[in-house]
């Protein structure tokens, strides 16, 4: 079959930020729909479509097979990234699941990612907690994108695994050998300690910054997406008024209830969550 696929407009979101050329990693990849275009439409030469269930992972073969693709794409019975080698891809895409499960996967793995590795995440829960998770992790949101289709809101970020850990650990070890192989005694050796110490120092002061990084977004920011609220997005806000219609509707069938502790500790979480979308409505008063 020569015919190119039809997506989902989420999934054309996400290939869409996909760097052209890379080799890709689509965890989750169900019927291996984004694997397809990819390659359909040239954006990449080599793609792994992964899934940790034999049956879809069976289904998504014989799509790669009916488009003529076997030769470029590879399917990969595996949990999260735990199939692919370091190396292997430059581009990780994982769409279509909780936050914790996206979270989750991403711990599991994050030794299969090199520095610059572009991840294209789309979590459909848990938000501000994976928002979070990526920030500490050292991976950078560069752009946050939303969209409605079929009555539900999606969320996509193009992130970057900046973390210099390994960058940093490649280069310590490098000096230090460097050092052995050329110190004509063990005094020039602990002479040469104070280096390491300025990477080992490089390295924290990359660490402090990870965690300085959640402390710099607002509640609000963690929870929608700080550059959709910079760029006051129109999708977002119409998203955020139905949010607070919702939390109001909630807050006053409560308020109709019998006012036991977890109802009044129900309707304190409500107050916080109305409180933060307020604010967050806030910025397109802004100037």
């Amino acid at each position: 079959m020569n015919d190119i696929i039809n997506i989902s407009n989420r999934l054309k979101c996400v290939a869409s930020l996909v760097n052209k050329g890379a080799r890709v990693a689509d965890i989750g990849t169900d019927h291996a729909y984004l694997p397809i275009y990819l390659v359909q439409n040239g954006i990449s030469n080599k793609v792994y479509a992964c899934d940790v269930r034999k049956e879809p992972l069976r289904r998504a073969q014989l799509h790669i097979d009916e488009y003529g693709l076997s030769d470029k794409i590879t399917t990969q019975l595996c949990d999260g990234l735990k199939g692919i080698n370091k190396g292997d891809v430059d581009t990780v895409t994982i769409c279509g699941m909780g936050g914790k499960l996206m979270k989750s996967i991403l711990q599991a793995g994050i030794d299969k990612l090199g520095y610059n590795t572009q991840l294209v995440l789309s979590a459909q829960s848990e938000l501000r907690d994976f928002s979070a998770y990526l920030l500490e992790a050292g991976i950078d949101i560069k752009s946050e994108h939303i969209l409605l289709e079929d009555g539900k809101y999606y969320f996509i970020f193009d992130c970057v695994y900046n973390t210099q850990d390994e960058y940093y650990l490649n280069v310590t070890n490098i000096q230090q050998n460097n050092i052995y192989e050329n110190a004509a005694s063990v005094g020039d050796i602990h002479n040469n300690d104070s280096h390491k110490e300025d990477y080992d120092k490089e390295d924290n002061d990359k660490k402090n910054n990870d965690k300085k990084k959640i402390t710099a977004y607002a509640e609000e920011e963690l929870r929608y997406g700080k550059y959709l609220l910079d760029n006051k997005s129109e999708v977002l806000y119409e998203y955020l008024n139905k949010e607070l219609m919702s939390c109001n509707n909630i807050r006053d069938n409560l308020l109709n209830k019998e006012q036991s502790v977890s109802v009044k500790n129900r309707i304190k979480a409500i107050d916080e969550d109305i409180a933060v979308i307020n604010k967050a409505l806030g910025r397109w008063k802004e100037q």
